[in-house]
C-alpha cells in the first residue's frame, strides 16, 4: 500500500511540474537581464585581454502559437504563445589589460568597437559580462540594429 501512495504522490507531482512548464515554451533566463539599454560592461577574452561592450536595445518579443524563430541558426515552433528578450549589444575589441583599464576606457568613451550590432538571447548577453557604467545610445549606434529588427520583423533574421 505504501508503494501505491508513493507512485500516486510521485505521478501529482510529475503533472502538476509537467503542466507549470507547459505554460511557458521559453526557459525563465529568457524573460529576464540584469542590465539596461545604454550600460557599458566589459567581458574577458580568451587572450586574457577585456573588451569594453554596450547594451544598445531590449527587446521583449512575443512569438505567437505556431509562429517560428530562428534561436542560433535553428527554428523553433511555439506551440504556445510566449515571449523572450533579445538584447541588441555593441562589442569592442579586447584591447585592455584589466578591468581597471576598460572602465577608464569606458567612463572616457574611447574603445574600439569590432562588431556593431549582435542580437542574443538574453543568458548568452548577460553571460561574464561585468557592469562598468552607462552612456545613453545614440541614433549612429542603432544602425546595424534597425536593420536587423526590419530583417527580423520581416521572418529573415534571428537571434544568437
Amino acid at each position: 500500500m505504501m508503494r501505491i501512495t508513493r507512485a500516486l504522490f510521485l505521478l501529482v507531482v510529475i503533472s502538476f511540474s509537467m503542466s507549470a512548464t507547459a505554460s511557458e515554451f521559453f526557459p525563465p533566463d529568457y524573460k529576464q537581464f540584469p542590465f539596461k539599454e545604454g550600460d557599458l560592461l566589459t567581458s574577458q577574452s580568451s587572450n586574457g585581454k577585456y573588451a569594453v561592450n554596450k547594451i544598445l536595445k531590449i527587446d521583449k518579443v512575443v512569438i505567437k502559437q505556431g509562429q517560428s524563430i530562428n534561436i542560433q541558426g535553428k527554428s523553433f515552433v511555439a506551440p504556445i504563445e510566449d515571449h523572450l528578450l533579445v538584447v541588441s549589444t555593441s562589442y569592442g575589441a579586447a584591447e585592455f589589460q584589466t578591468i581597471g583599464e576598460a572602465r577608464a576606457a569606458a567612463k572616457a568613451g574611447r574603445w574600439k568597437i569590432e562588431v556593431g550590432h549582435v542580437p542574443t538571447r538574453a543568458p548568452g548577453a548577460a553571460q561574464g559580462q561585468t557592469h562598468l557604467g552607462h552612456a545613453p545610445v545614440t541614433e549612429a549606434e542603432l544602425s546595424g540594429y534597425r536593420l536587423w529588427k526590419a530583417a527580423f520583423d520581416g521572418g529573415k533574421a534571428g537571434v544568437f
